[in-house]
């Protein structure tokens, strides 16, 4: 009887004690999103990939350009992702896109920034970009 009030004492412990840090970074995850809303196109756009990339499930985003023409793209992580991960790759992928001349990526672009791929670059070139990010079913 002992061991299993032990068990118990020591289950509940361990629940609030991780319980604040769940909260916290579930804030963290939401403030994060708040920080790439305009750069990922949309506030659906920045929780799709937040959340995402964090419980590492699928991704969709849609765009849309300046002549009303849409953007779609989609993609799985490899795996799942920590806070501090997240705010990395994101942060990796804004940069590279942003040394290419882009602050207002597409669908596509915040794709292959993540991922790796080809990117149209203003002026119609085509560049190969390293991705930040794993993905499910690849290497």
């Amino acid at each position: 009887m002992t061991t299993q009030r032990f068990v118990r004492a020591a289950l509940c412990a361990t629940i609030f004690a991780t319980a604040p840090a769940w909260a916290q970074s579930q804030g963290d995850l939401a403030q994060l999103s708040s920080q790439y809303t305009a750069w990922a196109g949309s506030k659906a756009n920045a929780d799709m990939l937040v959340g995402g990339l964090a419980r590492g499930s699928s991704i969709t985003l849609v765009t849309s350009g300046p002549n009303g023409s849409a953007s779609l793209a989609g993609f799985t992580p490899s795996r799942t992702m920590s806070y501090g991960e997240v705010r990395s790759a994101l942060g990796s992928a804004q940069q590279s896109l942003s040394r290419l001349g882009i602050t207002r990526p597409t669908a596509e672009q915040i794709q292959a920034a993540l991922i790796g791929g080809d990117i149209v670059v203003p002026g119609g070139a085509t560049r190969q970009i390293a991705g930040s990010v794993g993905v499910r079913g690849v290497g």
